[in-house]
């Protein structure tokens, strides 16, 4: 990752709730960034400040002082140390979201952070975004990483309006059952029989978990795209990241979300993807570019 910019955004959802992604590294062991995560004296320092009794177990619920006098509910719904917990968290006019935060140790002094807050409203998505984004640099200078420069605020929603400005979506009805269409997207074999099928070198790698990764390659193009798979639901959804590699560079905070739904006629397979684009011109190649992807999807499966 860019030092100067150390987070993977994504941003997946449709157009009546939305999840915002961030992935980031610390130099830190598992053991100390959970520490940091559910320690109420560490998490006044870079969160928000425990009201009363901390929670204890799957269950509690309890409540957060963000600043400003304004305090928020939240719900323990998992915690599995030190790999990760998940809270519902209820927002200033009610609404309430999922967060999930995952560690997954690189070394025994880095760790990978990922956190998603899923089942935001569109209009409270920047918000949040940028929010997580403030929070996570305070979580740094916990964790001893210093040396990260501050931002301005503004910036930070900057970027997640960005990511929303310009969604792609694509449908195409398929004349196959969804168990098929599933098959063919959720291992390496059924992706390598339709994906850039036109071509003869492509290599695919998939490992369909939430927090596998996926890479699918044509050499002899100069292409590939990789990520990794932010939700898995079997027969629903996939979302992933999704990094781009031509000869013009990579791409970056790019995701995609990919439903599917049962219809009279087979399966009808959504497809939105988003990214930080200033104008229409990645739209349109993308348009495009999945238009051709899914035609070939389409084939392999009728």
């Amino acid at each position: 990752m860019n030092t100067a910019d150390p987070f993977i955004r994504a941003l997946t959802g449709d157009e009546a709730e939305q999840t915002v992604t961030l992935v980031r590294s610390y130099p830190a062991a598992a053991a100390d960034v959970w520490n940091a995560l559910t320690t109420p004296e560490r998490i006044a320092r870079w969160y928000g400040t425990i009201v009363g009794t901390p929670p204890r177990a799957v269950g509690d619920e309890f409540e957060v002082e963000i600043g400003q006098g304004m305090v928020r509910r939240a719900h323990l719904e998992s915690c599995a140390a030190p790999s990760g917990l998940s809270y519902t968290w209820w927002s200033g006019d009610g609404d309430p979201g999922l967060v999930t935060i995952r560690l997954d140790a690189i070394a025994d002094d880095e760790t990978r952070l990922t956190v998603q807050h899923d089942r935001l409203r569109p209009h409270r998505m920047t918000q949040y975004g940028g929010g997580w984004e403030q929070n996570l640099v305070a979580l740094a200078d916990v964790l001893g990483a210093t040396g990260e420069a501050d931002e301005d605020g503004d910036a930070r929603v900057g970027r997640w309006e960005l990511l929303g400005d310009r969604p792609l979506d694509v449908r195409l009805a398929i004349d196959a059952p969804v168990e098929r269409v599933w098959r063919a997207w959720s291992s390496a074999e059924g992706l390598a029989s339709w994906w850039w099928a036109h071509w003869g070198d492509v290599a695919v790698a998939a490992d369909v978990r939430v927090g596998g990764e996926y890479r699918i390659e044509a050499p002899g193009q100069g292409l590939a795209v990789a990520g990794e798979y932010l939700v898995v639901e079997p027969g629903r959804r996939l979302a992933f990241t999704w990094t781009w590699t031509d000869d013009e560079g990579q791409s970056r905070d790019e995701a995609v979300e990919v439903r599917f739904t049962a219809a009279d006629a087979g399966t009808v397979v959504s497809v939105r993807h988003t990214g930080p684009w200033e104008d229409e011109a990645p739209v349109d190649a993308y348009r495009q570019g999945w238009g051709f992807v899914l035609a070939q999807l389409a084939s392999s499966v009728h």
